[in-house]
């Protein structure tokens, strides 16, 4: 096992990416392409932070979103290791408060209802933000950008809160969003079903665009039942 920190100094943030977003997204690449191998420690937070010339909370968020994909393991008094192929797991982080299954039950009525009032109220704007989420979803798809499919994810999920146009449904949704946004997450370290997220979200676009609300409602909760599926929950 490699136990000697990598230097991750040839990182180049682009201008306009958020910067724990550009640390995720270099790291992943460089799992995922194998110039991270299995077994290898990363620096400490604070190697990591001057290394790169960001601050250490954007770090932390950084390597929190890669132990939740199962790419990264923390190991108490060891460090930060990449993880083996065979062995990456998703994290769930909010075991003292609820379960995965707990979120997703809450999901299927939540988020079915803001779908189901979404498709009555859509305009054509409100569309092509939607659209463009998919068609990103589709473009990091094709390059295996993991990372980048799950951050358009969240924001399609985001907007149809924003355009079910009921300001309870969104207050209700504002203090359980990073357990939402967490069991988005969750499906995605089975990288060989990634496919099958996109899919479902263009099936609720559909759903939303033709302004049927019976539709929108049976699309989101169909994709509820799916990612819940594919972690492992039976709803």
């Amino acid at each position: 096992m490699t136990t000697d920190p990598v230097n991750l100094l040839e990182l180049e943030l682009a201008d306009r990416t958020p910067v724990p977003r550009g640390i995720v997204e270099h790291i992943q690449r460089l799992i995922l392409k194998g110039g991270l191998k299995a077994g290898q420690r990363l620096p400490s937070q604070r190697e990591l932070a001057e290394q790169l010339g960001v601050s250490r909370p954007s770090v932390r968020e950084a390597l929190t979103v890669l132990e939740t994909m199962g790419l990264l393991t923390v190991r108490a008094g060891s460090g930060v290791f990449v993880a083996k192929a065979d062995a990456r797991r998703p994290l769930w982080r909010y075991s003292d408060r609820c379960t995965p299954a707990d979120v997703y039950e809450a999901r299927l009525g939540l988020e079915g209802y803001a779908a189901r009032l979404a498709a009555a109220r859509i305009d054509k704007p409100a569309e092509e933000r939607l659209r463009r989420c998919t068609d990103s979803m589709h473009e990091a798809l094709k390059v295996g950008d993991v990372i980048s499919l799950a951050v358009n994810d969240t924001e399609f999920h985001d907007l149809i809160f924003e355009l079910s146009g009921n300001p309870v449904l969104a207050a209700m949704y504002r203090p359980v969003r990073e357990l939402l946004v967490e069991s988005q997450r969750l499906p995605m370290a089975q990288l060989d079903r990634l496919s099958e997220t996109v899919r479902e979200h263009e099936a609720i676009l559909e759903g939303l665009t033709s302004q049927d609300p019976d539709t929108a409602e049976a699309a989101m909760q169909s994709h509820i039942r799916s990612a819940a599926g594919r972690f492992g929950v039976s709803l």
